[in-house]
């Protein structure tokens, strides 16, 4: 684990933070129990306390672009019946706006402030060492994911776009759906697509169960296929 590791914005050149970066490697064997390697895990997390009331508007998945985000982050080629598994897949419904009750400037706003602030450290930390001091000649594929923790989901509510329901306590861990423009660290204009994990502290355990199916899978394709380059 990384506390607070600083990385330089490239858009005001000042230097930024995130709260946290954590990584974990998982070994994979080959099915006699040879080591093959480890595929490592990082999030990018930033910690929120959500003190207001905050709505957001939830549509279909970019199914499309969420296939492609999988198939780029990981060692997987192609979308089949055991990589539709992966927890970006499992589920149609994304959250794609939001707005809290203050109705503050933009910048202001807590998920805004989160994540600019994970999606930014992931594109500056994403190629660099591994976190976790042992011989990176081990380390097969690193996927990377953006974490948002929220202290709970008392004060989040959704409401699907085109529905004329109120809006409704949310209760389980879910993903925003973000077509992230930026400079990258060669200060060329990019545009990517990225799903942020929306996390409530008292549902970790859940989130990372999620993680560890997405390992699985990933572990099972490096298993049958002998494909160890790197990501």
């Amino acid at each position: 684990v990384l506390i607070s590791p600083y990385y330089n914005d490239n858009v005001s050149d000042k230097p930024r933070e995130i709260d946290l970066i954590a990584e974990k490697a998982f070994d994979i064997k080959r099915l006699n129990g040879d080591f093959i390697g480890t595929v490592n895990v990082k999030l990018f997390i930033e910690c929120k306390y959500i003190p207001q009331k905050i709505v957001f508007w939830f549509y279909n998945k970019d199914r499309v672009k969420a296939e492609h985000l999988v198939l780029k982050t990981t060692s997987l080629k192609e979308i089949n019946i055991h990589t539709k598994d992966h927890h970006y897949l499992r589920n149609d419904s994304v959250a794609k706006l939001f707005a809290d009750e203050k109705k503050q400037k933009t910048e202001n706003e807590i998920f805004y402030k989160a994540l600019t602030q994970s999606l930014n450290s992931l594109v500056y930390y994403r190629g660099s060492k591994s976190v976790i001091p042992q011989n990176t000649q081990f380390i097969k594929s690193t996927v990377n994911y953006p974490v948002i923790i929220c202290n709970d989901f008392n004060n989040l509510y959704r409401v699907d776009i085109g529905s004329s329901d109120e809006p409704a306590i949310i209760n389980d861990n879910f993903q925003l759906e973000v077509n992230y423009a930026y400079l990258d660290l060669s200060n060329k204009h990019s545009n990517e697509y990225f799903l942020i994990d929306i996390v409530s502290y008292d549902k970790i355990d859940a989130f990372l169960d999620d993680l560890q199916t997405d390992i699985n899978i990933v572990g099972f394709f490096l298993q049958h296929t002998g494909l160890l380059s790197k990501t």
